[in-house]
């Protein structure tokens, strides 16, 4: 605003003290009318408006990046706690599959020698000791099964498809009968993962043996540069038989492997069986170090 302007608008400050009393009320009505009819309070308005709205929307943005932070991090503790869970859990399967080994198998071994060496006085004692020499050796067959499954032999020094080609061995029976196959391309992952990946088939398998009621069930390993696809089908009743009581907590332990491998489970079922198909990425300082 100019200075004539002002000189305009504001009047010389009368002398007498009693009429300078009633200088702001003349001065009122000239500044309010001039501010009104040139737009400057409702200019000024709209940019308080528009200024707290900027505000606002800054705020906002920092909230709600602070709450994307916030489940980051929760995830990020989940996922630590989940690690931690799996690896306590295959500390003490593996415990106990030395304590299988060494403990039951020696002794079955030995009994089995001793009953050997034994003099039978009839056909019967020799026909009785052919039992028990028989029900040895199978129950030596289900101590090295429950051991293998706890912790697999050689794991870790031979590759993960060998390891399975055993396991899918010992597994096949007349009631269910496995089919297993692996492209040769394989990624590189480090043995932790490969336990992981191996208890994640394990937990299918077992289930479809328990509760699918299938004939027949195929398990693939299908590796690609960044990433492997495990593919498990089976012609059993559908996936209602994996949601009772009994096969939750199965299914609950291969979610969280896969999820502590960074992968991801999709479930397709119908009366004609049920399909799991799980992707794990390779971490590149996985493959790197390898």
């Amino acid at each position: 605003m100019s200075e004539e302007l002002l000189m305009q608008l504001i009047p010389s400050v009368p002398a007498n003290p009693e009429l300078a009393i009633v200088f702001p009320l003349q001065l009122t009505y000239p500044v309010s009318s001039y501010v009104l009819s040139n737009g400057i309070l409702p200019a000024t308005c709209c940019g308080i408006v528009v200024l707290w709205i900027v505000v606002m929307i800054k705020r906002l943005d920092v909230y709600a990046k602070r709450q994307h932070e916030l489940l980051l991090q929760l995830e990020q503790q989940q996922a630590m706690m989940a690690t931690q869970e799996v690896n306590i859990q295959e500390a003490e399967r593996k415990r106990i599959a030395e304590d299988i080994h060494d403990e039951i198998g020696s002794n079955l071994a030995a009994i089995r020698v001793n009953l050997q060496s034994l003099h039978y006085r009839t056909a019967q004692d020799e026909q009785q000791a052919g039992y028990l020499l028989r029900l040895i050796d199978q129950t030596s067959v289900n101590v090295r099964r429950a051991a293998h499954n706890l912790i697999p032999p050689h794991f870790g020094h031979v590759p993960l498809t060998d390891i399975l080609q055993s396991y899918f061995g010992l597994l096949n029976s007349p009631e269910v009968v496995f089919h297993f196959c692996a492209n040769k391309y394989q990624p590189c992952f480090n043995p932790r993962q490969e336990l992981l990946l191996y208890r994640i088939v394990m937990e299918l398998t077992t289930n479809i043996i328990r509760h699918a009621k299938a004939s027949a069930a195929t398990v693939q390993l299908l590796y690609y540069p960044d990433y492997l696809e495990i593919l498990v089908e089976d012609d059993g009743i559908g996936l209602p038989a994996f949601t009772s009581s009994s096969t939750g907590i199965g299914l609950a332990g291969v979610k969280t492997r896969v999820g502590s491998l960074g992968g991801n489970l999709h479930i397709d079922s119908g009366i004609s069986g049920t399909t799991f198909i799980i992707h794990i990425p390779v971490i590149p300082q996985h493959a790197a170090s390898c």
